[in-house]
């Protein structure tokens, strides 16, 4: 169980992460369980994996991400688990003007997402964040 503890953390804390971060779609969408519901703040609901990788595909359209995600509590039971985090996050909007630096965004989400596993490995199943203040 332990083991599959670590493996969420990694999907959340390092998998995520780097997907986000470099924009890959491919790795994005096999983050996700083919039913998988993605529950972003202010916008619509998506579910399964073509339509969470088109709104993906809007974001990284739009801006450059680089977040740091802090699992704080996981838990497994059989064949699913979850993990409750944060994520900090700097934002780069593409369209910004002048200095990149003063274009900068950043934001705090608290995430719980749902986890299941399928042929050993560890994918998102249900996924929801919200943005918290900045500390």
């Amino acid at each position: 169980m332990n083991n599959d503890k670590e493996k969420i953390r990694e999907v959340f804390e390092e998998v995520y992460a780097a997907n986000v971060r470099s924009g890959d779609l491919q790795g994005y969408a096999s983050m996700y369980s083919e039913d998988a519901l993605w529950m972003p703040p202010d916008a619509p609901d998506r579910r399964g994996v073509e339509d969470i990788l088109e709104a993906f595909e809007m974001q990284v359209a739009k801006q450059d991400t680089d977040p740091t995600f802090t699992a704080e509590e996981i838990e497994v039971m059989g064949d699913f688990g979850y993990v409750i985090g944060t994520s900090l996050a700097t934002i780069h909007p593409k369209n910004a003007k002048g200095d990149s630096a003063s274009n900068e965004i950043r934001k705090k989400f608290r995430a719980v997402w749902l986890m299941k596993k399928e042929d050993e490995i560890w994918k998102i199943d249900r996924q929801i964040w919200n943005s918290k203040p900045l500390d």
